[in-house]
């Protein structure tokens, strides 16, 4: 309610104004940003947010129904000195007189197997995942957490960075490269290039490599930008109206560093007035 209540008083201001800057790196003008900046600093929320939205990704799963009991089984009851549980049949064969379809005995079923009835999937309010990317945009003007998430900041940028509508045209991964570095993120762009082996067993479960996040580009229109930007590593391209708090917090830690072009700040603001 404190959060709800705070971002509605931030309504008719604004947060501020950023240099606007063209593809040579230049600034060409200012832009203010919209009251959504202002909001307060609440990571609990964002992590809320980013945790019940992870949740909307799972699949629901469970053992094969048939499982453990492939064999025809019977108990042969006291007399025999041995344990009374169930025995497979089939005499003659190597497993006759062994354990089956019991928990205890291999090749037996699960003994509390997964179920796809289990509720995986966490519901958001509206209002609260809205107000959670709120929080999310706010971080990424604050240098002090921008920073906090091991982004390389220019000295001389103001955050967030704004560029130019003609970004959204940019269709070659070397032009889009070229952008970035004139921006003052050579070093940061030299952080993401490296790509670790993960430690442990996730090695063979298919996440073998560990990437590093790098800047999150927000346009109006993705004229060609997300494919030409595809390529470089830790550097991805999102339409203001599919923005959400998983791309602005990435491992529910928010403070991302965020380039915007001046139509998607507009965007952003008339969504969250």
């Amino acid at each position: 309610m404190y959060v709800q209540t705070s971002v509605l008083k931030l309504k008719g201001k604004d947060g501020g104004v950023v240099p606007v800057y063209n593809l040579e790196g230049e600034q060409e003008g200012e832009t203010k940003l919209p009251h959504i900046f202002l909001a307060p600093k609440r990571e609990d929320l964002v992590r809320r947010a980013v945790v019940h939205m992870l949740t909307h990704t799972l699949q629901p799963k469970g053992a094969m129904k048939g499982s453990g009991h492939k064999y025809s089984v019977e108990s042969w009851g006291p007399g025999y000195g041995i344990a009374r549980i169930a025995r497979i049949r089939g005499r003659g064969t190597p497993k006759y007189g062994s354990g089956g379809m019991v928990p205890s005995a291999v090749g037996g079923r699960p003994t509390h197997p997964p179920v796809p009835e289990k509720k995986i999937h966490k519901g958001l309010n509206k209002k609260e995942r809205r107000l959670a990317l709120a929080v999310a945009l706010a971080y990424t003007a604050s240098r002090e957490h921008v920073a906090e998430r091991g982004h390389r900041i220019p000295e001389d940028k103001t955050l967030p960075i704004v560029v130019s509508d003609e970004v959204e045209a940019l269709k070659k991964t070397r032009e889009v490269k070229a952008l970035l570095e004139r921006l003052g993120l050579t070093d940061e762009l030299r952080r993401c290039a490296t790509r670790k082996v993960r430690a442990g067993k996730g090695k063979r479960r298919g996440r073998r490599y560990k990437q590093r996040v790098g800047p999150l580009i927000v346009v109006a229109n993705d004229r060609g930008l997300g494919e030409a930007a595809d390529n470089i590593p830790g550097v991805d391209v999102v339409e203001a109206r599919n923005l959400s708090v998983l791309h602005l917090a990435p491992g529910a830690k928010p403070g991302r560093l965020t380039i915007f072009t001046p139509t998607a700040l507009q965007i952003i603001g008339e969504r969250l007035a």
